[in-house]
């Protein structure tokens, strides 16, 4: 008899919760190694995003374990969550809408409930979910996991005030289980989603390496050709300069010059980025590097009308290891870059931060910024937001970057400015 009550009360639910944390599993995976792959465009994804979702959703709602009467059991939270965190409001409203109408559909007091969490996440979101992106994965999985738990306490909570009925310990049992399972699952869930976005990036920047190495062969070959042509055209130009011409003919050997100067320092850009050459690696004090790269640019930033700021971290005797010509002609680069982006009257701010075993560099001005695919460009041969830019300078400084085993990510919002957060790997000196 005590064994017909414990598979009437547990193995049902158990079951039937089951059945749900496959469904959420099965469409993950259906998205992340199918559809995603097969369709490209972010319109597409989106909708991908919320049919697997919301057939979850639906598949939840229709098997749920009923607790006392008009209160359901099931993990329709953890599609929604997961909807609004990678498809954004595109994605998450209209799961929102489903979750909704099939509760009002199925009627009972718990619809009440679910308006009430809806609106608790919905103002969580407003307030924090633009900052999502920001987090690292650690932070990620956190914020998840907090709006799952804040979603499982509000419905706990809820359901004790709807309903005047005490908690038996076997429904208390039931609850523990409940909750624990959600949290598996939001856990397993997510990790599948973070393991195959991170084995897309691996596979890009694979196919990425390969058609730079080819373009580097490829342009080494054609600026060594270029070199000697603009030389002798330079020469000529040089001797037209100390003749004894009309004023607006000088102004055009003057143009001619200053565009070959500038065709000079595309084809050196080019044979940094392509040249395989071995670099001095040596012990470089991070602060000392950063404050002659200030004094150095100070005039320029000045020209400008540009205030350039540097926060030192603490400890002023981090270091990296890295050849120091070319690790000042990256963070040079990048600083000159968020100098130029400023129209009148910026900021550029230079920070650095110790962790446990690398030093992070912030990089950040209030410049014009830039669009989600400008920055998903950035640093791409050709991509370039300034006049007679090519993208090159910006290529080569995240070149070097990634040579010293560093990482680089970039946020930009229009209007805002855009920051650039450089990670490189400690080295005892």
């Amino acid at each position: 008899m005590f064994y017909e009550e414990m598979d009437r009360f547990f193995y049902l639910p158990v079951g039937l919760w089951l059945i749900q944390i496959l469904m959420i599993l099965f469409t993950t995976l259906f998205y992340q190694s199918y559809f995603k792959r097969k369709f490209q465009s972010k319109p597409q994804r989106k909708l991908g995003l919320i049919i697997i979702y919301g057939l979850s959703i639906l598949t939840c709602m229709a098997f749920p374990v009923s607790i006392n009467e008009g209160f359901m059991l099931d993990f329709r939270y953890i599609p929604l969550i997961l909807g609004f965190l990678y498809g954004g409001y595109q994605v998450g409203f209209p799961l929102l809408g489903v979750v909704v109408i099939f509760r009002f559909i199925i009627g009972g007091p718990g619809i009440y409930l679910t308006i009430l969490i809806c609106v608790v996440l919905l103002a969580i979101f407003h307030f924090t979910l633009h900052k999502y992106e920001k987090y690292d994965s650690h932070g990620k999985r956190t914020y998840a996991m907090s709006l799952l738990v804040i979603a499982i306490m509000v419905f706990g909570f809820g359901t004790q005030f709807f309903d005047d009925q005490v908690l038996s310990g076997r429904e208390f049992f039931l609850w523990i289980v409940f909750a624990f399972l959600n949290i598996i699952t939001m856990l397993a869930t997510r990790h599948i989603h973070e393991s195959l976005l991170e084995l897309d990036k691996i596979n890009f920047e694979v196919i990425e390496y390969e058609r730079m190495h080819l373009l580097s062969q490829f342009s080494v070959s054609i600026a060594h050709k270029l070199q000697r042509p603009i030389g002798k055209i330079q020469d000529s130009v040089d001797v037209l300069q100390t003749i004894e011409i009309p004023g607006n003919k000088r102004y055009v050997v003057n143009e001619m010059s200053n565009e070959l100067e500038t065709a000079k320092h595309i084809i050196n850009d080019y044979l940094v980025l392509a040249k395989e050459q071995k670099k001095q690696k040596v012990i470089l004090n991070v602060h000392t590097e950063l404050e002659a790269i200030i004094h150095s640019i100070q005039s320029y930033a000045q020209m400008h009308d540009v205030e350039l700021k540097f926060f030192p971290a603490i400890d002023r005797r981090l270091s990296v290891k890295g050849d120091p010509s070319q690790l000042r002609y990256a963070l040079l680069n990048l600083i000159k870059n968020g100098i130029e982006a400023i129209e009148k009257d910026g900021v550029v701010e230079i920070a650095v931060h110790e962790m446990l075993d690398s030093i992070y560099i912030l990089l950040e001005d209030n410049g014009k910024g830039m669009s989600n695919e400008e920055v998903n460009n950035i640093g791409a041969p050709t991509n370039s937001k300034k006049k007679n830019g090519t993208g090159l300078g910006t290529l080569v400084a995240f070149n070097i970057l990634k040579s010293m085993a560093g990482k680089i990510e970039v946020t930009s919002q229009v209007g805002k400015g855009t920051t650039f957060s450089i990670i490189l790997p400690k080295a005892n000196g």
